[in-house]
């Protein structure tokens, strides 16, 4: 994102959307960017090459994508964030289904972080999930932050143990993950 289209943020309007097929690339782009951000990890001996070597935009997998929104298949629905421009600024993206409510995805560029954005998708992912089934979601293990923004919302972390193809690097590493779940009311 260039410089300009944020300095005058606190006068933009943002505003929740069905996402659109065309709203694919922007998606990626934001993911990548968290990623080359929050992923690399010394601990974990991963490094931001490891991040970067990433097919980021393999044009069968942004297919799949467009046609997913296009479709909402499957019970997948995403939300775009849009600024008063018309720029995608963040998206949420979540799985529901007879036995299964996920949260797969909830980002926001750099510098709507700590904005109140995600709270907005994440609240709006949620009314839509409902409350009468568990919602679950995966994060990675180190991100804090990511954690911590969950924790807020009533999500707890389990004991399961979680590996995730979208997560496996191309040299057979991987981003370690924990799953969380916020309960639902069961009755």
């Amino acid at each position: 994102m260039n410089k300009k289209a944020f300095e005058n943020m606190e006068h933009l309007d943002f505003r929740i959307e069905d996402a659109e097929p065309q709203d694919v690339e922007a998606l990626r782009t934001i993911v990548k960017d968290s990623w080359m951000r929050v992923y690399p990890n010394e601990e974990q001996n991963i490094t931001v090459d490891d991040i970067s070597s990433i097919d980021w935009y393999n044009e069968e997998g942004l297919e799949k994508r467009r046609k997913e929104i296009a479709l909402h298949a499957d019970g997948v629905h995403t939300w775009v964030l849009k600024n008063s421009e018309d720029t995608v600024m963040g998206f949420c993206k979540v799985t529901k289904t007879d036995d299964k409510r996920e949260i797969e995805a909830i980002y926001v560029v750099k510098e709507l972080e700590g904005k109140g954005m995600g709270k907005k998708l994440l609240q709006k992912a949620l009314d839509w999930l409902g409350t009468e089934r568990d919602i679950q979601l995966k994060v990675v293990a180190y991100n804090s932050h990511a954690i911590g923004f969950y924790k807020k919302f009533g999500f707890q972390e389990t004991e399961s143990s979680v590996s995730y193809e979208g997560t496996k690097l191309a040299h057979g590493k991987e981003i370690p993950r924990i799953e969380m779940v916020k309960p639902g009311n069961h009755s």
